[in-house]
């Protein structure tokens, strides 16, 4: 079962096949020195196989399977950990040392920050390396990681004759963070590319835009609007449609966030740049229509939740303005 994926790995969940890369990886002093395990686990091959048997059917707090896409090789390991009730999440990932070096580990870790702040209501992805792992620590850093506190961990008595003090550094990756070291807002004003990128993520929200002829619409007409887009990494995941009828006041035309890309704030930080944008022309009020709550779409409901979350109120209920099997929801709001 694939989890996710990033540009050259991707992440599943692990069966009793991969115990020969565990056996490989968890017996290797190399990689479990750092985590106090300085002769490595000294784990068999049956112990590795009950444990994954022993796997409930979550992604969370289990060990997945870490491949490299073009050569389809096991190399590592990672685990998406699930957040306390402080929202603290505490994964962690491992790769071969064959494969040390190539940048692998700052792409999990970005992988392992998407994933967790969009599926899950994590608020710090908190990692704690080894102060001897200088990698590790740059990593975090990159990733937009705050030194917190340093730390000791004495292992149980039981476990002392192969096992060394852990002396490490907690860091925290705060969502917030994360999502404005990576994420940029630009205004498009290229009539073809407003059009390109209204076409390529509407189409990728059938459950929002079912509607071909509605959706020809929307891409020939958002060439002529304001149009804002949100970046992620270099990439278009998000935009905003403006268009304004009368001198105070502007519309929502269209607009939307790719699915993997939802839950993660950047909705409403690309509203916020739009009605930044929209006051300093002296707009007084944004308005948007939606599908109304007579219409049972549990996708539209959590758009309604969205547009309310960020201040718009109710006004009317048009039953017939689009259709009777589409009632249509007015919202403003006051600028």
């Amino acid at each position: 079962m694939m989890i996710f994926q990033t540009k050259r790995l991707s992440v599943r969940k692990a069966v009793t096949s991969d115990v020969e890369m565990y056996l490989t990886l968890w017996n290797s002093s190399e990689v479990m020195r750092d985590v106090g395990f300085p002769k490595g686990l000294q784990i068999t091959s049956e112990r590795i196989c009950k444990q994954i048997e022993n796997h409930n059917e979550t992604e969370f707090d289990q060990t997945l399977v870490v491949i490299e896409k073009e050569s389809e090789k096991k190399i590592g390991e990672c685990k998406i950990g699930l957040p306390n009730e402080k929202g603290i999440s505490c994964p962690d990932f491992k790769f071969l040392p064959e494969y040390w070096g190539n940048g692998f580990g700052n792409e999990i870790i970005s992988g392992l920050c998407k994933y967790t702040f969009s599926k899950t209501r994590a608020q710090i992805i908190e990692t704690s390396p080894n102060v001897n792992n200088v990698a590790s620590q740059k990593m975090a850093k990159t990733a937009g990681g705050r030194e917190i506190r340093r730390f000791v961990y004495h292992f149980p008595t039981e476990m002392q004759h192969y096992t060394k003090d852990l002396h490490g550094i907690i860091y925290h990756i705060c969502k917030k963070d994360w999502l404005e070291q990576n994420m940029r807002i630009k205004k498009i004003t290229k009539r073809k590319e407003k059009s390109r990128i209204c076409k390529q993520i509407i189409e990728a929200l059938p459950n929002w835009f079912g509607l071909e002829s509605a959706n020809i619409e929307y891409i020939e007409n958002s060439a002529d609007t304001e149009f804002y887009v949100a970046y992620m990494f270099e990439k278009e995941v998000g935009f905003f449609s403006i268009t304004s009828h009368f001198p105070q006041t502007s519309e929502i035309y269209v607009c939307g966030i790719l699915p993997d890309f939802h839950r993660l704030g950047i909705g409403r930080k690309l509203l916020r740049a739009v009605e930044d944008n929209l006051q300093k022309k002296k707009k007084k009020f944004l308005t948007v229509k939606t599908l109304s709550s007579s219409h049972p779409d549990k996708g539209y409901s959590k758009t309604r939740e969205f547009y309310k979350a960020c201040g718009f109120h109710p006004v009317e209920e048009f039953k017939e303005l689009w259709s009777i099997e589409h009632p249509c929801l007015f919202l403003v709001k006051a600028l």
